[in-house]
Parts: C-alpha cells; sequence; structure tokens
C-alpha cells in the first residue's frame, strides 16, 4: 500500500493530537471513551447491519446476478445518508482513517466465513494511478486486507488496473454509471496466470448500482477467472 509523505506525515502525527485534543465521534461530534474508537457506543449501534432476507440486499443482489458477470453478493451494513456510517465511510476515504477499513474488512470476512463462501484470490476494486497519488491508499485494499486476516484468502492487487480516469460515481445519475465505467478496468501482462479458473472475490467499499463491481467483474472473466463473488462493507440505495 503506497501512501504519499503528507498522509504518513498525517498518520504519524495523529496520536500526538488526540493527545491534546481528544478524539470524538466522527458522526455525532461527542468526546469518545476510551474504550471507544471512531464512532461512540451508540452512534455505533444506529448503523443498520443487513442480512439476506432485508430488502435492499435483495434488490441489489438480484440486480447483480442478472448481469451474468457475478455469482453472488457478501455485504454487511445499509449506508443511510447523513448517518454513522456514513461518516465512518468518509473517514476511511478521504481522510486517512486507514484503520476503519481494516475493521470494516474484518466484519465483511466473517460475514465470508459465514456464507461459505469458497475462493482463490481477493481483489480490490483498483484506484486510477492518479487517484492513488491524490489520496495515498486504496480503500478497498485496506478492506480487502482485513477479509484476508479473517479467512485466509490471499489479496492481489496486480492483476487488474484502471485504464482511464472516472468520475466519481457518487455524482452521476443512474443511468450514467454504467457508461462511466464502461471498459474502465484492462487485466496486466502475468494475470492470465493467476486468474487462469479462479474463484474471485472482488472487493468495493459500498455498492450502489453495481456497475462498478459488474465492469471490473467482467473483465477478470474474460481473463481466466472462474467465478466473480462482489463483496463490500455496506449497500445504498
Amino acid at each position: 500500500m503506497i501512501q504519499t509523505p503528507r498522509k504518513i506525515t498525517g498518520l504519524l502525527f495523529r496520536p500526538l493530537l488526540d493527545f491534546f485534543y481528544p478524539p470524538v465521534c466522527l458522526h455525532c461530534r461527542q468526546h469518545l471513551n476510551g474504550k471507544e474508537t471512531h464512532v461512540c457506543s451508540t452512534c455505533l449501534s444506529s448503523i443498520e447491519w443487513l442480512h439476506p432476507e432485508h430488502p435492499l440486499y435483495q434488490q441489489t443482489r438480484s440486480r447483480l446476478l442478472e448481469t451474468n458477470v457475478i455469482a453472488d453478493l457478501v455485504s454487511c451494513f445499509v449506508l443511510h445518508a447523513d448517518g454513522a456510517f456514513q461518516h465512518m465511510a468518509h473517514a476511511m476515504k478521504y481522510d486517512g482513517f486507514v484503520s476503519i477499513g481494516y475493521l470494516f474488512g474484518h466484519e465483511v470476512g466473517r460475514a465470508t466465513k459465514q456464507r461459505g463462501v469458497a475462493a482463490d484470490l481477493l481483489v480490490p476494486i483498483p484506484l486510477h494511478k492518479r487517484k492513488m497519488r491524490e489520496r495515498g491508499y486504496n480503500q478497498a485494499e485496506l478492506i480487502a486486507r482485513g477479509i484476508a486476516e479473517e479467512t485466509g484468502i490471499p489479496v492481489r492487487t496486480d492483476v487488474v488496473y484502471r485504464t482511464r480516469y472516472t468520475e466519481t460515481q457518487t455524482k452521476l445519475h443512474i443511468d450514467k454509471r454504467k457508461e462511466n465505467v464502461e471498459d474502465a478496468f484492462a487485466v496486466t501482462q502475468h494475470a492470465a496466470a493467476v486468474l487462469d479458473r479462479a474463484r474471485c472475490v472482488l472487493v468495493d467499499d459500498v455498492i450502489t448500482t453495481g456497475a462498478t463491481i459488474a465492469s471490473c467483474a467482467g473483465t477478470l472473466l474474460k481473463a481466466g477467472a472462474e467465478s466473480v463473488i462482489a463483496a463490500s462493507i455496506a449497500l445504498a440505495e
């Protein structure tokens, strides 16, 4: 995982800042006690869990299966606008709170084991190299590393990459999302040997329409993967 000097500096000084400015909940901004991390217990309990019968899970899974490139779906939470989870996801993605990625990755890993998912590779959705330079890390890779620690499935970040810089999906209307990520992924030169008949879990932070993960999954299948299961920490309506 590559991190910019600015990002590394921020991570090194965070403990010192926490000493002078006690950490507060990312959602309600109340001071955290010694046992709380990132969000207070009240806000943490407000995050809605997904279950196989949840309507959002059923709708999203059906939409992904209809693409004929996704074999199944594993996800843990519901993303509510301006809710506690959204604030945690934003802090993970844009503010350098990398430990949140590992934390949620462990939850997805436990869900993966409970579902009896058998896989050979964990493949995080890649960032374009320009966005990687801007952010300093890939949040999907953080999540994948957390899943790996729970499941023992190896992470491969060297098989697929973004061919072009795409606009953030959250800013686009639903009918533009698929167009935005069409042909946005390609495999590396040695990917064929790695992906040959491999059962892959493709990892992203949040799935909304599924356009990004379906586009990347199609690329993996064309390169020889046997199957692709989508995994995310949350689903959004």
